[in-house]
């Protein structure tokens, strides 16, 4: 049998795409897979801010599209890009085991934490999460925009471009980059909904690959995802809302947090609760509109 796999062509999305394609393996090792790379929109315009060039989707519509069209058989997404509503006849059908969620500081100055920064050092991202987020507990540092891969980011970081950037610590160890990173407490920065988790969708009536790709689900983050992606679907907000969620499950029981802040970081407001691990999307719309009724009564817009 073989399995055409759609996928994007980063270094780092190869690595993704042959860490899910071993979790098969393992199960199937008769299994062949060819794949087929596509580039995204936002491969291409890699030098502009994402709300110039679509916002959300930017990375998994040209992907699902191999799918929608018969060019390929799955596709392999890194779930945080995957906006809360995909194309219709697609379904999420498998979840390897998830990494890290967490975002992490990286500096070229010695500096050991967000508080070891001085004051008015530059730091890079594009994320209006993780701005907002660290704009809370850091106004006078100053944040830039920040594109490209992941080893284009650490090169611009020690030409000097930036004093600090934030990556997703999932890249760096599914890259096996071997730097010293310091990993932000979600408490201060809570991770996007998805981070850390790799989703693989093909057709829903694809009754000869779904049976192969439940076999090679871990369960767990299956449950997460369901959870985070009902929040997504609940929390209302666009992607350039700073709104962060993630679940983890601990002693049989599931939990979620999740916070959303004002552009400027000024308010924020969080949310932590618990709920059953059979019914993780429950749990994700119960965290989603807790959020909203306290972001209103804050002044937050979402």
């Amino acid at each position: 049998m073989k399995i055409r796999v759609a996928t994007r062509g980063s270094k780092l999305s190869l690595a993704q795409t042959q860490l899910a394609l071993n979790e098969i393996k393992k199960r199937h090792p008769e299994v062949e897979f060819e794949l087929v790379i596509v580039k995204t929109r936002g491969d291409i315009h890699q030098d502009k801010p994402f709300i110039m060039i679509g916002g959300k989707g930017l990375f998994e519509k040209e992907v699902n599209l191999a799918v929608l069209e018969g060019r390929a058989d799955i596709a392999v997404h890194s779930l945080k890009d995957v906006p809360s509503e995909v194309s219709p006849g697609l379904v999420l059908a498998m979840t390897p085991p998830r990494a890290s969620p967490f975002d992490v500081l990286v500096t070229r100055t010695g500096a050991k934490t967000i508080w070891d920064l001085p004051s008015g050092a530059v730091v890079g991202s594009s994320s209006a999460r993780r701005v907002a987020m660290l704009k809370r507990v850091r106004s006078d540092l100053v944040f830039k925009p920040l594109r490209g891969n992941v080893d284009t980011r650490l090169r611009k970081l020690q030409q000097g471009m930036y004093d600090a950037i934030i990556l997703a610590e999932a890249g760096l160890q599914r890259l096996g980059l071997d730097i010293e990173y310091w990993r932000i407490p979600p408490e201060v920065l809570p991770p996007a909904p998805g981070q850390g988790i790799l989703g693989i969708y093909t057709l829903y009536n694809r009754s000869d690959i779904l049976p192969l790709l439940e076999e090679a689900t871990d369960k767990d983050a299956m449950i997460m995802a369901r959870a985070e992606r009902a929040f997504l679907a609940y929390a209302g907000g666009g992607c350039h809302t700073p709104l962060g969620a993630y679940a983890w499950i601990e002693k049989g029981t599931l939990y979620m947090r999740a916070a959303v802040a004002s552009p400027d970081g000024s308010k924020r407001v969080d949310v932590v609760m618990e709920g059953d691990p059979e019914r993780p999307a429950q749990l994700g719309v119960d965290v989603a509109l807790e959020l909203r009724a306290k972001a209103k009564s804050a002044g937050i817009t979402l």
